[in-house]
């Protein structure tokens, strides 16, 4: 694949737009945030919980060397959403999926980039599930996310117009689509997604092992990194060749980090299968720094293997980070992260400084649970506002749910939130 300098006038042109887009989305969190911050807390009683319940924070940059480069990256699951979820958020001919998020914005907003896994097509029309409207993306970029996954499941779900249909409106609202593309032109000049943030280049790439037992159409082979040439059918054939030759193609980008999203695993099961390990080695050995995964609807687990960034890769992966917003049956596949990590470049190297994660609860309408509407939890507080006797806390139930889903996921990724 040919390599493209960022330094040209098409590229430079879009970094200014996307600078542009990103200034105006701050401004736009500045006037949300004092708002989020009215409905959710009075101000002593966060006072007191904060200080009641000590968490580890990134890295301040002042103590960062003069000169260095800072990146934190927010990664989450799946982002999936059913017709009942859609129709609540529907206002008058619009939507508005602010109440679905507010919990979490704070979280969100404090990375550099946020990454997550969109389970869908968008479309104009009428919505159903795993059919979104352009509004999701208008409040997901507001949320403070930057980039959507779309090499997943559902990839070619409503074919290759949805497919077209989803890039076009994820761009529209300000993010990048990351792992498919409309035709071979946009293969060539945009196979590697490159995001510079202070200082530092950042290459993603996306893998998908398959599209709902769906094949692509003959010549249209450039749509989507797929895992399993076997892909269709039995996953057990591991496109080994295409796999290196895509990391190749960014390696030859120059990058300071390679990050590769995998949407791998199977669904509801916890355990790692063996190809999985088998893509992971492979991804490593070829250069890439980063692996996060999707699709299982579980937390898994996570490994750091090194802090010190070599073009050599393999520095850390999480083989899945769980439902973000979910419509699971089972409450239990409800639990996600938020997994942070910051990353440093400066005269020594670059390096991994700070890599921790949030647990998340992703709640729907519950008797039994005390929850009254879809809403993403950011789990650590909700725990620490029922401790307190927050007004509006959770309830014993669900409670005593999250403690456990906390404790579970502790055991399953090996670290600590």
């Amino acid at each position: 694949m040919p390599d493209y300098p960022i330094n040209d006038l098409e590229e430079q042109l879009r970094q200014d737009r996307r600078l542009g887009k990103a200034r105006r989305r701050k401004r736009r969190l500045r006037r949300i945030l004092p708002i989020l911050a009215l409905l959710l807390l009075a101000a002593g009683i966060v006072f007191v919980i904060r200080l009641s319940r000590p968490r580890e924070e990134p890295t301040p940059s002042s103590t960062y060397a003069p000169g260095s480069s800072v990146v934190t990256m927010n990664f989450v699951g799946d982002i999936s959403l059913d017709e009942a979820m859609m129709n609540r958020f529907r206002n008058g001919n619009d939507y508005d999926f602010t109440p679905l998020l507010r919990r979490i914005i704070p979280r969100l907003a404090s990375a550099d980039l946020t990454v997550g896994n969109l389970e869908g097509n968008v479309s104009a029309g009428a919505v159903s599930d795993g059919v979104y409207p352009p509004a999701l993306l208008r409040d997901l970029y507001a949320a403070g996310f930057d980039v959507l996954q779309t090499a997943n499941s559902y990839s070619i779900q409503n074919g290759l117009t949805g497919l077209a249909e989803t890039k076009a409106a994820i761009q529209a609202a300000g993010m990048d689509a990351l792992g498919t593309w409309t035709s071979e032109e946009d293969r060539m000049q945009n196979g590697v997604l490159i995001r510079e943030v202070n200082g530092m280049r950042i290459a993603f790439l996306a893998f998908t092992k398959g599209m709902n037992s769906l094949r692509l159409p003959e010549g249209t082979e450039y749509c989507v990194n797929l895992l399993y040439t076997d892909y269709d059918t039995t996953y057990t054939k591991i496109a080994r060749s295409a796999i290196a030759d895509a990391v190749m193609e960014a390696k030859l980008r120059e990058p300071d980090l390679i990050v590769a999203m995998v949407h791998w695993g199977s669904e509801y099961d916890k355990n790692i299968a063996d190809s999985q390990k088998e893509i992971a080695k492979l991804l490593f050995e070829n250069g890439v720094h980063l692996i996060v995964g999707s699709h299982s609807h579980y937390v898994s687990a996570m490994e750091l293997k090194s802090r010190n960034v070599t073009p050599y890769g393999g520095n850390f992966i999480a083989y899945s980070l769980g439902d973000f917003i979910s419509t699971a049956d089972t409450s239990t596949a409800r639990n996600g992260c938020v997994l942070s990590v910051t990353v440093c470049k400066d005269e020594e190297g670059t390096r991994i400084t700070e890599l921790h994660y949030a647990p998340t609860y992703s709640a729907a309408p519950n008797d039994e649970l005390g929850t009254r509407d879809y809403e993403v939890l950011d789990t650590l507080d909700a725990i620490s506002f029922y401790k307190n006797g927050y007004y509006d806390k959770v309830s014993d139930a669900l409670y005593e749910k999250l403690v456990s889903a906390v404790e579970k996921m502790k055991e399953a990724t090996g670290l600590e939130p």
